[in-house]
C-alpha cells in the first residue's frame, strides 16, 4: 500500500497503523526511531492518533 508522510512517498502494508508509517518515515529518514513528542496531523490539519488505520493514498504530517 503506498502513503505519504511529510510528502514523501512510502510502501507499507495494507492495514497498516498510523505508527507503522510514521516509524518507517524515521527509519528512511535516518531519523532516531522514539515516538515521544511527534504530533502527527492529516491533509486537513486534524490531530491523528497513532493507533488509527492507514488507507492507501493516505497523506500525514509528523512535527518531530
Amino acid at each position: 500500500m503506498r502513503v505519504f508522510v511529510n510528502d514523501i512517498e512510502l510502501k507499507t502494508y495494507y492495514g497498516a497503523k498510523v505508527k507503522s508509517a510514521v516509524l518507517a518515515y524515521l527509519r528512511a529518514n535516518h531519523l532516531p526511531l522514539t515516538l515521544d513528542n511527534i504530533e502527527v496531523r492529516d491533509a486537513y490539519g486534524n490531530i491523528v492518533d497513532l493507533t488509527g488505520p492507514m488507507r492507501p493514498q493516505s497523506r500525514i504530517y509528523i512535527k518531530l
